[in-house]
């Protein structure tokens, strides 16, 4: 019986080989641009703007009343007041506001100081609009708190060291994670971008098991990253992390675009990076990709968690005129994704959600997504960042037998002149956003 099934093996064996072999010389399909229309998120309002900052020519406040009586010494600068009905509601500026200082409220330990509107008569705390509003807790403690939560610290450690519940700390870092959207809904507008990466970041959530991926875009030269979202690898997230990035882009900024392998990008991006236009004879508009378009892809082959080989894509453009945008951008013109990467290993080193065979992932989406905002803040415009740094002209001196400081620490934001200073955790906290 044997030996009659033998040839009845060979005949199933050569049939599997050739279907590999057919399969291996296959031809990829060819990659077509979409359209604005195939884009979910184009037309229906998401990723809308913040309201538009008020008028400049406001009357000041000053040349509306007499100039007798005491000159203000509390600076109230990035203050404004919280009564809508008000003339000077949401100006910021100390030199047009109406705002003064108040007094202080609250315990001897921690003196929490009043503004007064002079316009509308409203009083209000400092502390309006801000994470530390309503709690009881002392700001430092708070502080220290939220600089370990973006250093990799568990919130279970946290809990141990500081003797604060973890209930606590969640909220407070649910807290952090409201003010930094605001935070970047109010500065990342209107950016002139030279060369994007954009790449994807698996994570996990206990909630049902999900397993969900940390979509993040960087700018290479300064360092920054307009967009972060949390959702499947599908289509539909690459559309909505594409059009948030088109919507804090300037209307005629077109970077260059580099990611890995994954096609939802193409889709995307050809959607988006585009203009309608009509040709001699026909009557319906036509979408073509815009001349300044570039996009090349890296793919990257692993075995055994080795990498074996490297392979470039340019799906759009030429080689000559790639390189050539990257060296005007101050790059040195080489095909690769390694910011993006290096951006993907810092996230995972300052987020304990993130860390690779963790006992603590993320309860929830929003649980997570909240911690990423928090760190996206703190990375901003707190934390410098090596690459960044400038050499000064002349050192600057230093007390006692200490070096002279040869470099100024930048923080992204610095670079993307976004900020002039690095901020420390406690501005960031204490920073008024409605």
């Amino acid at each position: 019986m044997l030996v009659l099934e033998l040839p009845r093996l060979k005949t199933v064996w050569k049939a599997a080989t050739k279907k590999r072999s057919l399969a291996k010389t296959k031809k990829s399909r060819e990659l077509k641009a979409k359209t604005p229309n195939d884009c979910p998120y184009c037309g229906k309002g998401e990723h809308k703007e913040n309201i538009p900052p008020p008028d400049p020519s406001l009357i000041p406040y000053s040349e509306t009343k007499s100039k007798r009586g005491r000159k203000k010494k509390i600076c109230t600068n990035k203050y404004f007041c919280s009564n809508p009905l008000c003339y000077y509601y949401q100006v910021t500026d100390e030199r047009i506001h109406a705002l003064i200082g108040y007094g202080a409220h609250g315990k001897h330990d921690e003196r929490i100081p009043d503004l007064y509107c002079q316009c509308c008569k409203t009083k209000f705390t400092v502390r309006k609009w801000t994470l530390l509003y309503r709690l009881k807790t002392l700001s430092k403690i708070i502080f220290l708190a939220m600089n370990l939560l973006v250093l990799g610290i568990d919130v279970s450690a946290l809990q141990e060291a500081l003797g604060i519940q973890e209930s606590t700390l969640r909220t407070w870092l649910t807290r952090s994670g409201v003010q930094s959207r605001k935070l970047h809904e109010h500065f990342f507008r209107d950016l002139s971008l030279g060369h994007i990466q954009l790449d994807e970041l698996w994570a996990n959530v206990k909630e049902k098991g999900q397993v969900l991926w940390v979509w993040t875009v960087c700018e290479a030269k300064t360092k920054i990253i307009p967009v972060l979202q949390i959702g499947a690898r599908s289509q539909q997230m690459a559309y909505s992390v594409v059009h948030e990035l088109k919507s804090r882009m300037k209307a005629d900024c077109v970077p260059v675009f580099r990611t890995d392998g994954l096609q939802h990008y193409y889709y995307a991006l050809t959607a988006h990076f585009g203009e309608w236009i009509v040709r001699a004879g026909e009557k319906k508009p036509v979408w073509l990709v815009l001349s300044d378009f570039l996009y090349a892809q890296v793919i990257k082959q692993q075995r055994r968690f080795r990498l074996v080989s490297v392979e470039h894509r340019l799906l759009w453009g030429s080689v000559e005129e790639y390189r050539s945008r990257l060296k005007s951008n101050g790059l040195s013109g080489n095909i690769n994704t390694s910011f993006i990467e290096r951006v993907n290993l810092t996230i995972r080193q300052s987020i304990s959600k993130l860390t690779r065979r963790t006992w603590g992932p993320a309860q929830y989406p929003s649980e997570l997504e909240d911690h990423l905002y928090w760190w996206l803040a703190y990375y901003h415009f707190a934390r410098p960042h090596e690459s960044l740094r400038v050499r000064l002209e002349e050192p600057v001196q230093r007390k006692g037998k200490q070096r002279p400081r040869l470099y100024q620490k930048m923080t992204p934001a610095m670079a993307a002149g976004l900020t002039s200073r690095r901020w420390s955790v406690k501005e960031l906290i204490s920073y008024p956003l409605q």
